[in-house]
Order: structure tokens, then sequence, then C-alpha cells
């Protein structure tokens, strides 16, 4: 007979800020309101947000490794693992998955189950190897968007059909007296054009092509302001970022922000969402900000022009102009600002809720008992 009711872990890297690990957030406290029983397993430390679950009562277990190849980390899996005994096993990152496929062999040989994110921008060639190895453990695939499927299917040399599985995101509510705030926090006048910008700044995220596209809508425009947020890492990429925004001269109309745990109050005092990636999956900041309210200029890339193509405005990747374009169109636009928001608001709720993506997983952990 099959179980009636699943007992999840959920295994990540860590839960740090990101549109992967936000995900996770909202399927873990989505599946514990249905009573199944549900642990966030994070090798490294729990990440700022977990405290997200620990408010809900969801059990966030951190196994504090440090290195790439921790003995003692798969051992706390594997002991972590027997203490829960999940029914699914469902990882969320590349990084889990030799762990969890060697601690899942000695913990039971539950359903191992990859969901993935995005579209392997840089760095995971030269894992290809290792990484199909350790594919073989798994019990089944999804992703978030056909294109993220095709390109993992790929990447695997994967022979079994991979479920596509679209993100989900909760209303992100805003009030008037968080945009007045918010405004008044970055000093924009009622009458300056506030685009924002959310994401840990990486090298697939492109905001050199956003400053481009900030320095070129300076010569045409000076009402409006470009907020980015997101954490600067200590790293060659986001320092070239630094000097690209000094050499531009961007000071009164861009500004870096860092960490921000306030994005609701951020999309309430922005009129304009703008990202500008060269690779994306099915990226969350898109559908938080729809939900908010807001227009969105995207770049074409990814699973984002068949997810929400219609409901945002599109421009080809890695052509500054053509964003500064947008973004210029819009400041002078209102109408269509208007009807970007309304119309993205509205496919938001009815295409991308958080319980229409909890039920597509419960009915995947279903179908692998």
């Amino acid at each position: 007979m099959p179980v009636a009711v699943p007992r999840v872990a959920l295994v990540v890297t860590e839960l740090r800020p990101g549109g992967m690990e936000r995900l996770v957030v909202h399927l873990a406290i989505g599946l514990a309101d249905r009573g199944v029983p549900v642990q966030v397993v994070c090798l490294h430390n729990a990440g700022r947000l977990s405290s997200l679950l620990l408010e809900q009562d969801v059990s966030v277990v951190a196994l504090n490794s440090t290195s790439g190849k921790d003995i003692k980390a798969l051992y706390r899996l594997w002991q972590q693992l027997k203490q829960f005994r999940p029914t699914h096993i469902h990882l969320h990152d590349y990084a889990s998955l030799p762990y969890a496929a060697l601690a899942n062999l000695f913990a039971g040989r539950n359903p191992l189950l990859f969901t993935a994110h995005g579209l392997l921008y840089e760095g995971f060639e030269p894992l290809k190897k290792r990484l199909r190895f350790f594919s073989r453990f798994l019990t089944a695939a999804s992703a978030v968007s056909e294109k993220v499927a095709q390109r993992h299917r790929d990447y695997l040399g994967w022979k079994k059909e991979i479920t596509v599985i679209g993100n989900g995101v909760p209303p992100v509510g805003v009030s008037d007296e968080q945009r007045r705030c918010m405004r008044q926090e970055l000093g924009c006048a009622d009458d300056t054009c506030l685009f924002l910008a959310v994401g840990n700044p990486r090298p697939e995220k492109a905001f050199e092509d956003l400053l481009d596209a900030a320095a070129l809508l300076r010569e045409k425009e000076q009402g409006f302001f470009v907020a980015i947020a997101g954490t600067l890492a200590d790293n060659a990429y986001c320092q070239g970022l630094l000097n690209k925004f000094e050499q531009l001269d961007l000071a009164d109309h861009c500004r870096f922000l860092g960490f921000r745990d306030d994005t609701a109050a951020l999309y309430a005092a922005a009129d304009v969402f703008v990202l500008s990636s060269r690779s994306e999956g099915l990226p969350m900041v898109i559908l938080e900000a729809m939900s908010a309210g807001l227009p969105v200029i995207s770049t074409n890339v990814g699973g984002i022009p068949d997810a929400v193509g219609d409901s945002v405005l599109l421009v080809e990747a890695q052509q500054p102009a053509l964003l500064a374009a947008a973004m210029e169109r819009l400041t002078k636009d209102p109408e269509l600002q208007m009807r970007l928001s309304d119309c993205g608001k509205e496919y938001v709720e009815s295409h991308f809720g958080v319980g229409r993506m909890v039920e597509e997983y419960l009915e995947w952990y279903r179908l692998e008992f």
C-alpha cells in the first residue's frame, strides 16, 4: 500500500538569500501547512533565510560542513536521515548530490529527487563527469522550466523524464507607507522613476549591462534612479562592478544597496523592476515583483519568455542600449506601466501561486513512492 503522507527532507547547501533558497522556504512552509513532516538540511550553515522557517516551526538542521570533501558532514547527514526517516530526499543544488547519494545508500535508499533551478551559467563543465556519476543514484528529476529541464538533461546525460514544476510565490503586499519611507531613505523625489533590480551580483546577473544602460539613459533622462539590492561579495566580479560604477560616475543615478531583508518595502517604493541577466531559469524576483504590482523589464533568457513573456517588456540580453531604450520608454509611458502592472499581477496570481506549486510537488512525491 502506498504511504498516504510523505516525510520530506529538503537538502540545500545553505539558506542564503537567493531565489532557489526562497523557493525551498516557500515549499517547506507549504508542506508543513498541509501536515507533511518536513525538515530542511543545510550542508553548510543554516543561513539568513532559516529564520523564516524557524518562525513557522519548520525544522532546520545545519551540518556545518566547511570543505568540499567532508567525510564528517557525510556521516552527520547519514545520521540525520536515519533519525528523521524521510520517505523522500529532495535536493535543490548539485553540491548536495554526492553527499545525499552516499548517505542515502546507508540510511534506507529512499527516493532521491533533484530539482534543477538554473541554467548552469559558469563553473559546471569541470564537474560534469562527477555529477553524471552521482546522478545515477537519483530516482527522478524536476525543473522550474522546460529550458532548464533541457539544459540539465543534456548536462547529466539524463534519459528519463524531467517533470516541469514552475516556481510559486506568496502574494507580495505593499503599502503607501512603505513606499513613502523607502523612497525617503533612497532620496527619491515623488517624480523620480525608481528602477529596482534584486539579486546577488554574479556574472550571469549582468549588472554591468544595467550600469551601462543607466549611463545611456542619463544622456536622455535625468529623473530616474536605479537601486540594486543584493550582497556584494569580496571577489573580482563585484570589484569590477564597483569600478565600473565609479568610472561611469553614476552616484547621482544609481546605488548598490547590499543585502536587504525588506524587499517588500523596496517593491513598494519602486516604479519599475529591471532584470538584466544573461542566464536564468525562472527567477523568483520577477514573480515577486509582478505580484507586488510592478511593471517588469526583463532580458529574453531562459524560461522567462515562455513563462511570463506577454506580461513583461522583453529585451535581448547583453544589449545595454536596448535595455536603456526600454527603461526610457517606461519613464515616458505611464499607461504602459499601468498595463504591465495590472497584467503581471493578475498573471502571477493565477499561474504562480505557492499553493499550486506545493500541490504539484506533492503529486510528484506521490508518484515516486
